[in-house]
């Protein structure tokens, strides 16, 4: 048995009540003494050497970015892609949330909750909060919000949720959930965008048009969405987090090349930009604009499609990692920046540093090759987004690289969308620096994505097409099991298992790298990839 109470709240309140009750002079004593200067309206103090000093928040204006990826839909069940989901996590709240640190969850739209000692009901005490429009979340919304997320026909997110049995209402205030078998990453499930809460009534009146009319509850709503041009955002007068956002607006204009958006950032026409290609970092770390690098739960790596020759064969995707050098490509391109990837898929908790990575060896690489099904070599597309510099300079070192064991590489430039398009339908042979980043601070989530073919909801394993019993297997195991060393044990046969297995070509794990103009502040990226914008404020 276990609750989680609205701790943030408590600490809030308890940090006003003890502000109110110092004196200015008595805070900044206090303040000096911990090595910090609290900067107050309308007071002098003196400089003291050595300390730093917290800005209060400035409130209006507008924020705006350049992002290289824009929303497909802001419908919560429908789109799958990064584009989509970034501002969908700025327009919606879910009943848990991702914790500022990104290694757990927090209360969101549920304020606590409360585990059955078998783990297999969760009874969640709803917040008082309102959509964007006014109207007030009811725990109807909710339930009829994870109905649609739980429901594989709408949702292939689904595959999260399979162990749910019933979803009611104890009251106005109060939903249950009810599992068929405990799954422990349930609550970190339900802070997945999929899981984000809608207005009932409102969808209901035009469930099509919604993903391009979206009301929600976070902290942003939308004003106007262009498709190709921008993503325009405005303040939720109604969010349920006091005195945020602190900025009025947010402009996310698309911008999918990379040199591009620098010269805005650079030009103060946008305010951040995110993706800055690793050369250009120490250029940027000067004068008004800085590069803020933060881990991420994201894995970087080569889509090999396994359901076409000759990836199907294990030997020749082996070979591909053996004539791939990781190393030179993080320390030539992303200059240093990142960590050559022991894993096909993102760097969570449970994650084992004792598995190696494939090291380059063109030697081996050659005898994997000579015993394939294909010893002469082949030939073969690698599809390329256009825009990105650090794709295109990896698809360039790898049209090299693997020549040397007999593979002919055709460089297939595509633009974003129609690459993106192409790999959903599994219409690809070698998608090059296809990424994957993880919505949740747990690994089941990416984990049940890539190398569980047989989840429901629509995915198989799109990635790849891989298909392994044993790593559905334990997938599921480690999802039910509630120890947290089996769960390591279990996470860490899969990476063994996945990385023998050659799933992909896998590169490194790599880092968030926003630009940002000087009068940016408090500007934060989750490890799960998007930003937390209602802390974020400009400086006059």
């Amino acid at each position: 048995m276990s609750d989680f109470s609205d701790f943030e709240d408590e600490l809030l309140s308890d940090e006003d009540a003890a502000l109110g009750s110092l004196t200015r002079a008595d805070l900044l004593r206090r303040a000096a003494a911990s090595g910090v200067v609290i900067a107050l309206p309308g007071f002098a103090s003196s400089a003291v050497a050595g300390v730093r000093r917290i800005e209060a928040p400035v409130r209006g204006g507008v924020l705006r970015m350049a992002r290289n990826e824009e929303a497909q839909s802001f419908d919560p069940i429908v789109p799958g892609d990064n584009g989509s989901i970034y501002s969908i996590q700025q327009i919606f709240d879910q009943l848990t949330r991702i914790n500022p640190s990104s290694t757990y969850i927090a209360p969101g739209l549920a304020k606590s909750w409360h585990i059955s000692p078998d783990r297999k009901t969760y009874t969640f005490q709803l917040r008082t909060a309102r959509f964007s429009n006014g109207a007030p979340v009811t725990a109807d919304d909710v339930i009829f919000s994870l109905k649609r997320t739980f429901n594989p026909k709408l949702c292939f997110y689904s595959f999260l949720f399979t162990s749910v049995k019933s979803v009611r209402k104890l009251n106005s205030k109060t939903i249950q959930i009810k599992l068929s078998e405990p799954n422990t990453p349930f609550l970190e499930s339900l802070s997945v965008f999929a899981a984000a809460i809608v207005p009932e009534a409102v969808v209901r009146k035009d469930p099509k048009g919604f993903g391009q009319r979206p009301i929600g509850s976070g902290a942003f709503a939308l004003k106007k969405f262009a498709k190709g041009q921008f993503t325009h955002l405005v303040r939720n007068p109604h969010y349920w987090q006091k005195g945020k956002p602190y900025v009025n607006e947010v402009m996310m204009d698309y911008v999918p090349d990379d040199n591009t958006r620098i010269l805005k950032l650079q030009a103060g026409e946008v305010d951040a930009s995110t993706l800055i290609p690793y050369s250009q970092i120490s250029r940027l770390n000067r004068g008004k604009t800085r590069v803020q690098i933060e881990q991420l739960f994201r894995w970087d790596g080569i889509w090999l499609n396994h359901a076409r020759k000759p990836m199907s064969d294990k030997k020749v995707r082996q070979a591909l990692n053996y004539a791939t050098d990781k190393r030179a490509l993080v320390q030539r391109v992303l200059f240093g920046h990142a960590q050559v990837a022991n894993h096909m898929m993102p760097k969570h908790r449970y994650w084992r540093k004792n598995v190696k990575p494939y090291p380059y060896d063109i030697a081996k690489a050659k005898k994997l090759i000579a015993a394939s099904s294909v010893p002469k070599g082949f030939s073969v597309n690698v599809v390329v987004p256009t825009g990105d510099t650090i794709v295109s300079q990896v698809a360039q070192v790898i049209k090299q690289s693997w020549a040397q064991i007999g593979v002919k590489v055709t460089i297939q430039n595509l633009d974003a969308g129609t690459a993106a398009t192409r790999w959903a339908n599994s219409d690809f042979t070698v998608g090059t620096n296809w990424y994957v980043t993880s919505d949740v601070t747990a690994p089941d989530e990416p984990a049940g994505i890539e190398f569980d073919y047989a989840a429901p909801g629509g995915f198989h394993s799109a990635f790849a097409n891989y298909k392994s019993a044993k790593a559905s297997s334990l997938v599921h195991q480690a999802a039910r099991s509630g120890s947290e060393k089996q769960r390591v044990r279990l996470f860490g046969q899969l990476q063994h298992l996945v990385m023998d297995d050659a799933y992909g070509v896998s590169l490194f794990f790599s880092p968030a790298r926003t630009g940002l103009r000087s009068n940016v502040k408090n500007f934060h990226t989750r490890k799960t990839g998007w930003w937390a914008l209602e802390e974020v404020w400009l400086a006059k």
